[in-house]
């Protein structure tokens, strides 16, 4: 985790698990998902689980960087205006396979287009915006260096060449880069395969009028919507009554058939929170539960086997700061990402925040850069972490360090992104 030169309260409150503390855990714990190999147009977003290397010679041979003329430079030495060198033209080099191949003699010069194969006997290209031609004669008048508009074979990697290192997500440039090297298909850890499950009689799909005491559920749709926008398809939703039985059962196949098993709600101390005393009893082994930060307090991890679960509060501010901090950790992590997110930058903050005794506060923030292209952190209204209206425009979130004082305007703090 990389934090610049932010420093970090750890948390003092008896029986919490600070913020760092619980990210290093999720490090040491996870065990990276199996590899498997890929055509490079599956690759998309997946995370190589092998170093990836060309395969040829980037170029593969010596090009012309420009349509002109090919031609060897000891032959324009000395040309002017008044004087040019004077080429006779010995044919074309088009861009493509070569059946046969040209050769450029004393005195003569070649037609060729970009990324055609530069002649034997030539050492420099003529750009065509330059080329005055008479019939079937090159007017040069001005010397052309050698070198000039050439791209030397392997000029930019040689065959062999790591492209990209394992842990590296591929990118739509990294695919291109992969193609052009050569590498049809590569090694990449397999996709997570995901559950998610909602708790709480109270809660229901939207699409209906709500019954006296109802709710709608935000936690779902909004798990959903996060993993699908970050890459993750293979994904499961399901929702869950109070009762510890039925619970159990649905973290026992969960825990089955996925990677990751992520519940919302249902962790706390109340005497429906069913989801800790559930995981014990699906053979899930605790590895902490409760986090020093507001909000996603009660946070419970816990793994069965290589399956890691995540139990996240029930209010959706907190589920959504639990997805950006601890649910994207532990994904990456899954897919063997070489450095897991999430990663701290440095920012301003634009306006006082009161911070939180014994935890550190994640502000939802909007960010801008300033003229002193320093990052501005302005905290968003309404904190509460069952308050949502504010989700829509929340960019980053700021890690403001657990206290009494106030953090004034002014103050540089860790900042992440959403």
């Amino acid at each position: 985790m990389s934090d610049g030169s932010i420093g970090f309260q750890a948390a003092g409150a008896l029986g919490m698990t600070s913020i760092d503390e619980a990210l290093r855990r999720y490090a040491v714990t996870i065990v990276p998902l199996p590899p498997m190999t890929t055509l490079l147009g599956g690759a998309l977003e997946r995370v190589l689980a092998a170093p990836a290397a060309s395969r040829i010679d980037l170029p593969p041979f010596v090009q012309s960087s420009m349509d002109g003329y090919a031609l060897r430079s000891a032959d324009t030495a000395g040309a002017t205006d008044a004087k040019p060198a004077r080429l006779r033209l010995a044919g074309v080099v088009p861009a493509g396979v070569l059946a046969d191949p040209l050769d450029v003699r004393p005195g003569t010069a070649v037609r060729i287009y970009t990324g055609g194969h530069v002649p034997a006997g030539a050492d420099t290209v003529l750009p065509q915006e330059d080329a005055e031609v008479d019939e079937s004669t090159l007017l040069v008048r001005r010397p052309v260096p050698a070198g000039e508009y050439v791209r030397g074979c392997g000029e930019e990697l040689a065959r062999g060449t790591t492209i990209a290192d394992a842990g590296v997500r591929v990118s739509p440039g990294l695919v291109g880069a992969l193609a052009v090297a050569g590498i049809a298909d590569v090694v990449v850890s397999r996709a997570p395969k995901v559950a998610v499950l909602t708790t709480g009689d109270e809660v229901v799909a939207p699409g209906r009028e709500l019954e006296l005491g109802e709710i709608y559920d935000g936690n779902a749709p909004m798990a959903a919507a996060w993993l699908s926008a970050n890459g993750y398809t293979d994904v499961t939703v399901g929702h869950l009554p109070d009762d510890l039985g039925a619970t159990t059962r649905a973290l026992e196949a969960a825990l089955d058939e996925t990677d990751l098993v992520i519940v919302t709600g249902g962790v706390s101390v109340g005497d429906r929170d069913f989801v800790p005393a559930a995981a014990r009893q699906a053979g899930a082994e605790e590895i902490f539960w409760r986090v020093a930060q507001r909000p996603g307090k009660p946070l419970l991890f816990a793994k069965r086997g290589k399956t890691p679960l995540l139990g996240l509060p029930g209010n959706p501010a907190a589920v959504f700061v639990c997805l950006t901090i601890h649910v994207r950790r532990v994904l990456e992590l899954l897919e063997g990402v070489a450095d897991p997110r999430p990663t701290f930058a440095a920012g301003v903050m634009q306006f006082p925040v009161a911070p939180i005794e014994s935890r550190e506060l994640w502000a939802r923030c909007q960010t801008a850069v300033g003229d002193d292209g320093k990052v501005a952190l302005t905290a968003l209204p309404r904190q509460a972490s069952h308050m949502i209206s504010n989700l829509a425009e929340c960019t980053a979130l700021a890690r403001i360090p657990a206290g009494r004082d106030e953090v004034p305007a002014g103050r540089v703090v860790a900042w992440t992104r959403c």
